[in-house]
């Protein structure tokens, strides 16, 4: 079996960053920022120079067993994971980000990362570089919320002037197809159903498995969210806002993501190998969709618990592709086509019953409806360095 690097705990993220041999760039008269957007422009004229194709994505979504948490493997042989979990109060254990903190994550990280790239292009110096991304979740209706109202703000630490930033803003929503996928409504695929049929009565002499976390203790925390409040009571509170913080480590461009106001859980982004990425985690890229992953397999347990439908085994996968950002035949902004779900399921519910899941599932899942629809995103620059970002 390949290895794996478990990159979405708390502390490994850091460990990473900090303990992996990373060759750093030759000392110089700039700040490290700027020696390292110097090397990134020769990466990307280099790189410009050739022909270029579009780059694969695949990731691959299971539902632990007992637990319910959702296992992220990015890549072809899964070499980096991330867990995805909820909070108690959802029949989880926070061991990971659950996928509304993660969306936001990863959408800070890429502003991030297209700030640097198009501050190479333009050779903008920067010698810090911190982006604060935050949404509000608004109830689209009875049945779906997601993340939108879609905002940040991005601390510049720079001698460049104000016009010089402006511009480079407006190349990075140009260019970012991060924000392109989630501002313009994209083409995805209903989730194809491999439908595996179990036995009714499972073995007694097995551990418990997924059915027993569907219903035991996801069904009793998701009918308890159903239930409706009393005549003069007030309705349950909307989702509060979201928020996570990239910081742009300057030595190495890797972009180490604090999600939540409490920073608890940390992700760690790469740049990809052309561009002067290290292989210690996953582009932002791979990432973003591996996230919608980890929402269709966690709305999957909800409707599953909902429905009463009983579920022995839960995988997804999601595929696409996102076209490159430079090349001698690239003439346009990197984008994302082809995204498809894949979806395998063991249970001794009836087939017709596994494809109303489907639906209800679709109908529901916040990230898949979010990537469908059309969001607003503003950005804006506040020159300085992050007041926190020394800790």
């Amino acid at each position: 079996m390949p290895s794996s690097k478990l990159v979405g705990a708390t502390v490994l993220s850091a460990f990473l960053l900090l303990a992996s041999p990373v060759a750093l760039p030759a000392e110089g008269t700039d700040s490290p920022l700027r020696t390292y957007l110097a090397d990134k422009r020769a990466a990307i004229q280099a790189q410009s120079a050739q022909p270029a194709a579009a780059t694969p994505i695949h990731a691959k979504v299971t539902a632990e067993s007992r637990s319910g948490v959702r296992r992220l493997r990015i890549g072809p042989t899964g070499e980096f994971q991330y867990i995805s979990d909820s909070g108690r109060n959802y029949a989880g254990y926070n061991l990971g980000a659950g996928s509304w903190d993660s969306l936001v994550g990863t959408l800070a990280s890429a502003v991030a990362d297209e700030y640097i790239v198009q501050a190479a292009v333009q050779n903008v110096p920067l010698d810090g570089l911190d982006v604060v991304f935050t949404s509000i979740p608004e109830r689209k209706s009875d049945t779906l919320a997601y993340p939108n109202n879609l905002s940040y703000v991005a601390y510049i630490d720079s001698p460049a002037t104000d016009a010089q930033l402006q511009t480079l803003k407006r190349a990075v929503h140009e260019n970012s197809s991060a924000i392109d996928l989630v501002t313009r409504p994209q083409q995805v695929s209903h989730a194809e159903v491999e439908y595996h049929h179990s036995a009714a009565q499972r073995d007694p002499k097995q551990p418990p498995g997924l059915r027993d976390f569907i219903t035991e203790e996801k069904r009793p925390a998701v009918l308890a969210r159903q239930v409706k409040p009393a005549a003069g009571k007030a309705r349950p509170a909307e989702p509060e806002t979201l928020v996570a913080r990239a910081h742009v480590e300057p030595h190495t461009g890797l972009r180490r993501i604090f999600l939540g106001k409490d920073g608890y859980h940390q992700q760690l982004h790469d740049s990809a190998p052309g561009l002067l990425g290290y292989g210690l985690a996953p582009t932002v890229e791979e990432h973003l969709l591996g996230v919608t992953g980890t929402c269709l397999t966690h709305i999957f347990e909800v409707q599953a618990a909902s429905r009463n439908v009983l579920l022995d085994a839960l995988e997804l996968t999601v595929d696409g592709q996102v076209s490159p950002r430079f090349g001698s035949n690239v003439n346009s902004p990197a984008r994302y086509s082809g995204i498809r779900y894949k979806v395998r399921i063991e249970s001794p519910a009836s087939e017709q019953d596994i494809d109303a899941l489907r639906q209800s599932v679709e109908a529901t899942c916040p990230l898949y409806n979010l990537v469908k629809d059309e969001q607003k995103l503003e950005g804006s620059i506040v020159r300085g360095a992050y007041a926190d970002a020394a800790q």
